[in-house]
């Protein structure tokens, strides 16, 4: 009549499904998604605006923020679309892409002002500067509140 109270039943236990790679072009879509390809193509225009002037000096700082924010936003939605953050969950993809984006946020910031100072063709760098800056803030504050609340990085 009791027999399950002393030794329980074993319980059927499932393995955790299996994270797989995949394809995802919905991602291109959502919020995040769209966001990044701003960030993508405002560096590709400014960096071409930027070639296109005489400035050297700002060309530089320019051409470094552009390069190092092209490779690893590039690398992020590369992730994103694959999938791949929710295969690596255990790393803090919030937190890491929240200090990345203030990050390149102060330096638009200050290569933009500097473009739109030394600069002939600084009002578009400018813009697009201010473009990106934008898109990388929003993102930001996306990634913000998403680390605090302890949401799943996709």
């Amino acid at each position: 009549m009791f027999d399950h109270f002393a030794n329980p039943p074993p319980a059927q236990t499932t393995p955790p499904p299996q994270k797989v790679l995949k394809f995802d072009k919905g991602y291109v879509k959502t919020l995040p998604g769209i966001l990044k390809l701003v960030q993508l193509l405002c560096n590709i225009i400014g960096f071409i605006c930027i070639k296109v002037s005489w400035a050297w000096l700002s060309a530089i700082f320019f051409n470094i923020i552009y390069w190092f924010g092209n490779i690893i936003t590039l690398f992020l939605f590369i992730m994103y679309m694959f999938h791949f953050v929710e295969k690596y969950d255990r790393w803090p993809w919030h937190k890491y892409e929240f200090f990345y984006c203030a990050f390149m946020c102060l330096a638009y910031i200050c290569t933009s002002i500097f473009a739109l100072i030394v600069g002939e063709s600084g009002y578009a760098v400018g813009f697009f500067g201010l473009c990106a800056l934008i898109a990388y803030g929003i993102d930001g504050y996306l990634k913000y509140k998403g680390w605090k609340r302890g949401l799943p990085a996709q």
